[in-house]
């Protein structure tokens, strides 16, 4: 009688190809009988250990290999000079599939933004068109917005906070964008 361990994903495991077959045979687990309980002898508590490390392991990568991207802009006392912008986010050489933006930014008392996300491949950008969202907002002072990630018929890699107006703009207190992207097209940027 054996025991055979397997990686759950050989596919992608790392350890596939040195670990993919580990046999033990039950006269090697060393087994003793105290009282009413059964244990395990050290060594192989430990290569159980071991190996049980080794498949979480194998489990973090596969997590971490995903393609998302999340990025927190925070940009409070900042100041945008007259037609100048602060870069946010470049995927490139990587284009922007599926995203999603939301910028606490100044606004006026209509709820216009003072200052425009722009996005696109650079240098060819343009102002995304966000939602307001009234809750989050307050006119006059500083308005919540967001959009979601490519809109129609654009291509993105970079992202922008731009100041369009003629004066420099220093941004209030809790100015921030999050830009977070749930997928990329690799490689067809720029």
């Amino acid at each position: 009688m054996g025991i055979k361990l397997v990686s759950r994903n050989s596919a992608t495991s790392p350890v596939s190809t040195c670990c993919q077959h580990v046999n033990l045979k039950y006269n090697d687990l060393q087994l003793y009988r105290m009282g009413k309980n059964l244990f395990l002898s050290v060594p192989l508590v430990l290569f159980t250990l071991a190996i049980s490390g080794l498949f979480s392991q194998i489990d973090v990568q596969a997590v971490s290999s995903s393609s998302q991207d999340s990025v927190t802009v925070l940009m409070d006392g900042k100041t945008i000079p007259s037609k100048g912008f602060i870069h946010l986010y470049d995927s490139t050489p990587s284009t922007i599939t599926v995203g999603h933006v939301a910028a606490h930014l100044p606004c006026d008392n209509k709820g216009d933004s003072t200052v425009k996300v722009v996005a696109g491949v650079a240098p060819n950008v343009s102002p995304l068109t966000l939602t307001l969202v009234e809750q989050l907002s307050t006119k006059g002072t500083i308005c919540m917005y967001h959009t979601d990630l490519p809109p129609k018929n654009q291509t993105i890699t970079d992202i922008a906070l731009l100041n369009p107006t003629e004066k420099s703009v220093t941004l209030p207190d809790t100015t921030s964008v999050v830009i977070h992207v749930s997928d990329f097209a690799v490689g067809t940027g720029h």
